[in-house]
């Protein structure tokens, strides 16, 4: 009988960004390869990480990233309350349905109820079935439409 796999979740730092590269490189999100400029991430990374409303958790297997969630923290003037809102979430694809997304939202949601966040948000694609069903089962609920528009550069 094999052991099961153990799944460590931590807070992520600068010294990561070339292991959250590889996992963006192996998500093959609809069929599409990732090709974006990794210099931008690595800088954007480290930026996100120096700013306090911002959480980035990363889900290690044997000492290697398999994983991300970040988290921005915003006030809600109509709330009356801090939100977070779910930016990021990937997990390489040879771990995906094998608990390290489960892991990681575990560990997000955690964090934001001792930090007294009242609402998270998230939003995914209608053709991604796992990741709306992982959001379901910690009781996200479809209760907006998100409407999105790409900026002319």
């Amino acid at each position: 009988m094999r052991a099961r796999t153990q799944i460590v979740v931590r807070k992520a730092t600068a010294k990561d960004a070339a292991s959250i590269i590889n996992v963006l490189r192996s998500t093959n999100l609809h069929g599409e390869e990732w090709t974006r400029n990794e210099e931008w991430v690595e800088k954007a990374l480290d930026r996100f990480l120096r700013i306090d409303d911002y959480r980035v958790f990363v889900a290690e297997v044997d000492d290697k990233i398999v994983g991300l969630v970040g988290l921005v923290v915003f006030p809600s003037l109509w709330e009356g309350s801090a939100q977070g809102l779910i930016n990021d979430f990937f997990v390489d694809k040879r771990f995906q349905g094998k608990e390290a997304g489960t892991k990681l939202l575990e560990a997000l949601v955690e964090w934001a109820g001792t930090e007294g966040i009242e609402e998270l948000h998230v939003s995914t694609g209608w053709e991604n079935e796992a990741a709306r069903r992982l959001y379901e089962k910690f009781g996200f609920t479809k209760k907006r439409l998100l409407l999105e528009r790409e900026c002319e550069r």
